[in-house]
């Protein structure tokens, strides 16, 4: 053997050995991290229950924020805030958009989301304002913006917002979320979304006939993102939220004592043996003061009355303006 042919073969040797070595010493830190913090969403007990079981605090129209200037908005903080906060569950709604004159323009091609959620004074004032915007020169290409009805009124780039849920996995290492996406755009363009952001290895892959896994599983195989669709569809990491794994109850009340109603308990989309439970409870429209009202002992009396008339615990329990009441009071004690 020549010697440029030995000192490369040494070399080869060395990178080898460095390289197991390296991967040993991941997996020896890996296993540390385990031990010095055996817990799951913040409790050991949690490893243990499928996704399904633990209660999730949780944000409807999770993008929705005044911080971001949407109008009118359903939560204070924007979505990294509402992280820090100790919400692990989203609300969030995909529309096509594309910058115009300072503002987003929304693809109305497609359906359109609840305009009947917005006051009417709102749903004049976007149609006014996508006309004024005018329609784009042909070719514009369109981005993936969470939205509420209409970009016009509050928009926040998909991919931005998704690069902060990976950045917070990356530093929460035991830490799980959930997703669900009213969505308008086709799934694959989600699922690119998704994969731009660094977010495509953390997706849970989820077999509807299969039991959900654990989060302590979860944790374990880094697949520590559960993402649904209301609309859509792309299994086995997005699946239709409605087809089998999330069932829900209504998630219209106009007035706080709708949410007194036996009838707010009832069924809406989904079917009763799905093994995600969506908690709805919000009063429309969305104002801080009537979320101060019932997010705290109305909550926890709705949930002890639906939890009864459901025969099951909530696993996500959706409210608007998250710092108002006690959410995460209620759903601490939930998972006890």
């Amino acid at each position: 053997m020549t010697t440029r042919r030995l000192c490369a073969a040494v070399a080869l040797v060395v990178v080898m050995t460095t390289v197991t070595v390296s991967t040993a010493r991941a997996s020896e830190a890996a296993r540390a991290a385990r031990a010095d913090d055996p817990t799951c969403n913040g409790a050991v007990a949690l490893c243990s229950r499928t996704l399904g079981e633990v209660a999730f605090a949780t944000t409807h129209n999770s993008m929705a924020s005044s911080a971001d200037g949407f109008r009118p908005p359903n939560q204070r903080r924007t979505i990294r805030a509402q992280l820090d906060h100790g919400i692990r569950a989203f609300q969030i709604d995909a529309y096509f958009g594309t910058p115009r004159h300072g503002r987003v323009y929304t693809d109305l091609s497609g359906p359109l989301g609840q305009a009947a959620e917005l006051p009417a004074h709102l749903v004049t004032t976007a149609t006014l304002l996508h006309r004024q915007l005018g329609a784009p020169p042909a070719g514009t290409p369109y981005d993936v913006y969470l939205c509420h009805v209409f970009c016009e009124l509050g928009a926040v780039r998909m991919v931005d917002e998704m690069r902060v849920v990976r950045r917070f996995l990356a530093t929460h290492p035991r830490e799980v979320l959930v997703m669900v996406i009213e969505d308008y755009v086709p799934p694959d363009r989600l699922l690119t979304v998704l994969r731009d952001a660094g977010l495509e290895r953390e997706l849970l892959s989820t077999d509807p006939s299969a039991p959900l896994p654990t989060l302590g599983q979860m944790i374990d195989a880094g697949t520590r993102l559960d993402v649904s669709l209301e609309n859509g569809a792309a299994p086995p990491t997005l699946l239709n939220a409605f087809s089998g794994l999330v069932q829900e109850t209504p998630f219209t009340f106009r007035r706080p004592n709708n949410l007194d109603a036996t009838s707010s308990c009832d069924t809406n989309r989904g079917t009763l043996d799905a093994p995600v439970f969506q908690f709805n409870h919000w009063v429309t429209p969305a104002e801080p003061v009537t979320a101060r009202q019932v997010n705290s002992s109305i909550l926890r009396e709705r949930l002890a009355r639906c939890t009864t008339a459901r025969g099951r615990g909530p696993t996500l329990v959706a409210i608007d303006f998250a710092e108002q009441g006690d959410l995460l009071g209620v759903v601490a004690k939930l998972n006890r």
